[in-house]
């Protein structure tokens, strides 16, 4: 299933390629299924097959957990990798945090960050492509463990000088004034705004859509248009840009992150270290 090819997977467990073809002929049998079918670019797993994956997965990490050999895990020998998916703005707060606390813990242990995408991350943890994300599930996996981490509210920035606004803003200047929005990132605060927005029967004044935090912030120091952050980001991109930062006039659910890993992952001694890292690093922020 992971690699598509009778011929790889042979190659992945040194096995020939006639024996792989056997066992994929023995496991039709068995489910009574094709599980496997010749399509472009390597084999397509069936509906079938789809569904027994996550199931099978399982049953083998449950299996390797019974012969494992539990070991210390020590981070200033480690050189493991953890890969985690998060949203751009947690990313840049604790970067600095963690790159200080990797070099006297744990020098040779290497982090990957991915950009957030919600709709692929349990795909992705169950496969143990991914290790962790930190986000927010409303309602997550069975097979998901969570954490809390942070709440973070909604702030307005505009810049330094603005023509209207001086260290705060009214609701009528946040709904007249021309917005700069994310038009990728930050759904989850799109989302929030439009919804406050809504149930005023108003609708924002949005002029430009940059891809990222760093350009709505440049848009904002540089001319008389607003935008919104999460405080923390906001006050963090303060220090770089030009920036007022205001509470913004109206009721808006905060934006709120947790970290999620696979429970088969639970009690592996280097995953319950990072995970403790990356809660002592949002107390922190």
């Amino acid at each position: 299933m992971t690699e598509r090819s009778v011929s790889r997977a042979a190659v992945k467990l040194d096995l020939s390629q006639p024996a792989m073809s056997h066992a994929l002929g023995r496991l039709r049998t068995l489910f009574d299924d094709p599980l496997l079918a010749r399509g472009r670019g390597g084999m397509t797993p069936t509906g079938r097959a789809l569904g027994l994956e996550p199931q099978v997965r399982e049953a083998l990490s449950a299996a390797y957990r019974l012969v494992e050999k539990r070991t210390l895990f020590s981070p200033s020998e480690s050189r493991q990798e953890f890969t985690v998916m998060t949203a751009e703005y947690i990313e840049y707060l604790l970067l600095p945090r963690l790159i200080a606390r990797l070099k006297a813990e744990a020098p040779s242990v290497r982090v990957t960050f991915r950009s957030a995408q919600p709709d692929r991350a349990l795909e992705w943890l169950e496969r143990g492509e991914l290790d962790f994300r930190l986000g927010w599930w409303p309602e997550s996996a069975p097979a998901l463990r969570a954490k809390r981490l942070l709440r973070d509210p909604l702030v307005c920035v505009a810049r330094q000088g603005h023509p209207l606004i001086a260290g705060a803003i009214t609701e009528e200047q946040f709904m007249g004034i021309p917005h700069v929005i994310q038009s990728e990132r930050m759904k989850s605060a799109r989302r929030a705004i439009e919804q406050a927005v809504l149930l005023r029967h108003r609708h924002l004044q949005v002029q430009f859509k940059v891809q990222d935090a760093l350009a709505l912030c440049n848009v904002v120091a540089h001319s008389d248009l607003i935008g919104t952050l999460p405080e923390r980001f906001a006050r963090a991109l303060a220090t770089k840009f030009p920036l007022q930062v205001m509470p913004i006039p109206m009721a808006i659910a905060e934006i709120r992150q947790a970290m999620y890993w696979h429970e088969r992952t639970h009690n592996e001694p280097s995953h319950q270290w990072f995970r403790l890292l990356i809660s002592d690093l949002a107390k922190e922020l």
